[in-house]
């Protein structure tokens, strides 16, 4: 628990820190574009213009760039330190974690028992039923299946027929028409397509 105190501390003057260097970080690129603003009024009042706001904006690109670089060391440093942090968050709460159980094994678990002083319940594997019980609902079960399973190949069977005598009348029913020269003839052509006429 003193550690994570400690860590929230350090944390704490840390995150001021990087709040001041973040606050430096966003003067500076603004000081920086305004410097850029400036030259940029200063070039266009010369004779030769491009060298000038080349030059300008070459410098002030690497000035951004450099603070760039800045930022983010900044931001991977703020990121190592919150994962260490978390990492030495959650080893201590693996240690509370095994220390809880380490106590809890040390001790017998407590385990109570009502019983009725009438009634002494025998374990069904003393019981010469039990097991004859289970088996008849085994077996009773596997007739059921068997039952269901003989039900779904007649239905699947029957649907076959089915399929068969449709495929057959189809195939009839094409005969016939393609034997009297009944072609189907195609269909029209939408308005306003592209077809060839």
């Amino acid at each position: 628990m003193k550690l994570v105190c400690v860590l929230l501390v350090c944390s704490a003057s840390t995150a001021a820190w990087a709040d001041a260097e973040h606050d430096r970080i966003r003067n500076e690129r603004s000081a920086a574009n305004a410097r850029l603003a400036t030259q940029e009024r200063e070039c266009e009042t010369r004779f030769i213009v491009a060298p000038c706001l080349d030059g300008a904006r070459t410098e002030n690109r690497a000035t951004l760039s450099l603070l760039r670089q800045q930022e983010l060391q900044l931001d991977e440093g703020q990121r190592r330190a919150i994962a260490e942090a978390r990492r030495k968050a959650i080893a201590e709460k693996a240690e509370a974690q095994q220390a809880r159980a380490s106590e809890s094994e040390a001790q017998p678990p407590r385990v109570r028992v009502r019983r009725d002083p009438q009634a002494v319940p025998t374990p069904s594997w003393r019981e010469p039923d039990a097991h004859a019980t289970r088996a008849a609902s085994a077996a009773a079960t596997g007739a059921g299946r068997a039952s269901n399973e003989q039900l779904s190949g007649k239905k699947f069977d029957a649907r076959a027929r089915a399929v068969g005598d449709h495929r057959e009348s189809v195939e009839r029913r094409n005969a016939q028409r393609a034997a009297r020269g009944k072609v189907a003839a195609p269909l029209p052509a939408a308005a306003g397509s592209s077809a060839p006429r």
